[in-house]
């Protein structure tokens, strides 16, 4: 599968860059050769000088209680009323079952489904696997058994304690003791079964980063209770002790060799422990570190067309998460950050709202999606972004962006009862937005009806090879969608699938992806996209926008795609792919000069929501399905066609049908010989995979080729005709005829 040649290795060196590469080096050299484990070796938790994590002065819960410093919450007793209106009597009823559920070892892995990690709880276990990683390996080798091992990112979800949200929103409502004494046992499990530098829970620093946010507001909100003790105290200050001296120890890491939003959440890690815990050895430099980071080079990370660097909805949404945390701690202490951070977060939040479809708060899949979700102390889906885009807006301007529901909650936990009472100013609604430097644009007809086109050069570290995918949503419903990304770590077939260019709704040559994939996550000659233009397109049609990458000018004969996309209204959307051989020169200047032509395998994919259909086809697009949706049937039609042999280079091409074979997948599972890969899964939550409608028209032909896609309400659906050169659509307007060709000259 990969590409592990030493000039593909010479490669990433050089698209690192000198300091990011010799880093690199190093840091493997350290790990593989077994020296990072000498120089950093296990240790037992009764070698930590009480003094370290205590201070000098013996820092004890009394004195904790009484000097704490100020913080987002005190102890959560005086959320009670507000959480409960919130959320309901059948919310509480719920959330409190997930707590006790949890006692017993049972936790909601990534807001989505159960995993049994046993009582007691194994803090090394795989539920899907039933497989414990080992404990007492050096955190650099405890990779290695992930043939074993199966996701690491399934015994991690466990160690981020998500399940301690519940329990301090259980202790807020109930004033119970026993959320405190389950939150100390495991505390004391959780040390036990964890070495300081050994296995895989010591492995990632955005890890010990997010567990060490809960362990914080377990804190906050437990310390006045009885069940907390002086010996779960002092094992909670030794255990945040050595968090903290393991992120200062890695944090280059993060720096240097990936640059995404660990950097942001391991910062974040350390401006936290060194703000709150002053006495503890080293706070000074995690606090000052922790702030110029987040000051500083994290910033990077932005767009200023409000973006983030990942290329992923969800990733944006954690990295914002980080950032709320760190501004609202810079509020508590007296130390606010720069107003350009809150203007950033201003920034994004409009962004990511202009996606968002209003019934139910989600925003397409697009991108990396591992599940993240920092702060899961509402009863909103993870997919929905209100919770997030109401707290940056009260952050940025004292009002709420919605109206009330359970969304607020993550209001009350940061800021307290009285942001409830705000002022509600809803996000602005674009009817169209061009997001170029995140490479997304944007036509929206209502609350539920727009769609998205992806499309830009590729700038940072990215996930999926999904360009001039099309996502198109109806009346709320996501008609043609992401897939998502399923699992990092296992299965990996579907890894492979889900990131890959045969997973979007786009164009595939030869069964390629449109980048060169090396490792499981990392890509080689990233993606280039040129001539994006927007407009008002010909005849009844409302909005207009076209692209081209030039991820397949690595193949035979060099070829490019262009896609143009035109809403025609009410629901309508036509799009069309052209697919012609060009000369290796610069990207958008490409000429078809006299060379040879090769022929090539394209495939056309979209990939459409899970409800009962029936092939049809009409005019010039001969092959499609008919969606019986609950807003209503919605039909998806295709063809394909090339200049017919008798044209000649002089004068106007006619365009002929090119047989191919159409397809229509629903959940095929991987080793599946007929589709040569899993074909027909989506992936909203991570870990779980449902089946889907994977719609394919596959031909062998020599480029120039043209796909047209029709993807229109039933009821609104143009006769779609083909005279010559030109595409006619017939419609209540009329006629609208325009060409059928487009490419680079």
């Amino acid at each position: 599968m990969f590409k592990l040649g030493l000039k593909w290795h010479i490669q990433e060196l050089d698209d690192l860059g000198l300091k990011r590469g010799v880093y690199r080096l190093i840091y493997e050299g350290l790990n593989r050769s077994g020296a990072r484990r000498l120089l950093h070796p296990i240790r037992r938790y009764t070698t930590i000088k009480v003094s370290h994590y205590l201070g000098p002065e013996m820092m004890d819960r009394e004195r904790f209680r009484q000097n704490r410093l100020a913080f987002f919450v005190r102890d959560g007793r005086g959320l009670k009323d507000g959480i409960a209106a919130i959320i309901g009597p059948e919310g509480v009823e719920k959330l409190l079952a997930m707590g006790d559920a949890a006692i017993k070892g049972r936790i909601r892995c990534f807001s989505a489904w159960e995993g049994d990690y046993g009582q007691p709880v194994d803090w090394h276990l795989n539920p899907r696997r039933h497989v414990s990683w080992p404990r007492e390996v050096h955190w650099s080798k405890a990779s290695a058994f992930e043939p074993i091992g199966g996701d690491c990112k399934l015994v991690w979800e466990l160690n981020r304690f998500p399940h301690l949200y519940t329990w301090v929103r259980a202790y807020a409502l109930t004033g119970d003791s026993k959320w405190v004494r389950a939150f100390c046992d495991q505390l004391k499990s959780w040390e036990e079964a964890n070495p300081y530098r050994g296995g895989i829970n010591w492995n990632s620093g955005q890890e010990l980063a997010i567990r060490a946010m809960a362990w914080v507001l377990a804190l906050y909100v437990f310390v006045d209770d009885a069940a907390f003790e002086d010996e779960d105290f002092a094992r909670l200050m030794r255990l945040l002790y050595l968090h903290g001296e393991h992120l200062l120890a890695n944090i280059n890491f993060a720096r240097l060799a990936v640059y995404n939003n660990h950097l942001i959440g391991e910062a974040l890690g350390l401006y936290l422990l060194g703000s709150y815990f002053p006495w503890m050895k080293g706070a000074h430099r995690w606090k000052g570190l922790g702030r110029r980071l987040l000051e500083g080079e994290c910033l990077g990370q932005f767009y200023a067309d409000g973006g983030y660097c990942q290329s992923s909805h969800n990733y944006h949404r954690l990295a914002l998460h980080y950032y709320l945390w760190a501004l609202r701690i810079g509020e508590c202490l007296g130390e606010p950050f720069p107003r350009q951070i809150y203007d950033m977060l201003a920034k994004s939040a409009l962004y990511l709202a202009s996606f968002m479809n209003e019934a139910d708060g989600r925003l397409p899949n697009w991108g990396a999606n591992d599940g993240a979700l920092l702060c899961p102390w509402t009863n909103c889906d993870y997919s929905d972004f209100r919770p997030i885009l109401n707290s940056i807006r009260y952050l940025t301007t004292g009002k709420r962006a919605f109206e009330p529901g359970p969304w607020d909650e993550e209001l009350l936990w940061l800021w307290g009862p009285g942001a409830l009472e705000a002022e509600i100013d809803p996000y602005p609604r674009p009817q169209e937005a061009a997001y170029k430097e995140s490479g997304l644009y944007l036509y929206r007809e209502g609350p539920g009806d727009f769609a998205v086109f992806r499309c830009g050069s590729l700038r940072d570290r990215f996930g999926q090879a999904d360009q001039l995918h099309v996502d198109i949503w109806w009346r709320g419903l996501n008609i043609a969608q992401d897939g998502g990304s399923y699992l990092y770590n296992d299965e990996l077939s579907y890894h492979y699938y889900f990131m890959g260019t045969s997973s979007h709704n786009t164009v595939a040559v030869d069964g390629q992806d449109q980048m060169q994939l090396i490792r499981r996550f990392k890509w080689l000659n990233l993606v280039q996209a040129g001539r994006i233009e927007t407009g008002i397109p010909p005849g009844p049609g409302k909005w207009y926008v076209a692209g081209e990458h030039y991820g397949y000018r690595r193949l035979k004969g060099g070829l490019v795609h262009r896609r143009r996309v035109m809403a025609l209204g009410a629901g309508a959307y036509l799009v069309l792919d052209n697919l012609y051989p060009c000369a290796r020169g610069k990207p958008g200047q490409d000429k078809s000069v006299h060379q040879q032509v090769y022929r090539h395998k394209f495939q056309l994919h979209w990939l459409l929501g899970d409800w009962p259909w029936e092939e049809c086809g009409a005019g010039c697009l001969p092959c499609g399905v008919k969606l019986s949706t609950p807003q209503g049937p919605f039909v998806i039609m295709v063809g394909a066609f090339n200049k017919a042999p008798s044209y000649a280079n002089e004068g106007s091409p006619t365009w002929q049908p090119l047989p191919g074979r159409f397809a229509v997948y629903r959940g095929l599972e991987a080793g599946t010989a007929d589709a040569n890969g899993p074909r027909g899964w989506v992936s909203r939550y991570y870990g779980l995979r449902v089946p889907a409608l994977s719609l394919s028209l596959s031909v062998e032909a020599e480029a120039s080729i043209v796909f047209i896609s029709l993807l229109a309400p039933a009821q609104a659906a143009p006769e779609v005709t083909l005279h010559g050169p030109q595409i006619c659509l017939a419609t209540t307007a009329g006629v609208t005829a325009f060409s059928l060709w487009e490419d680079s000259h």
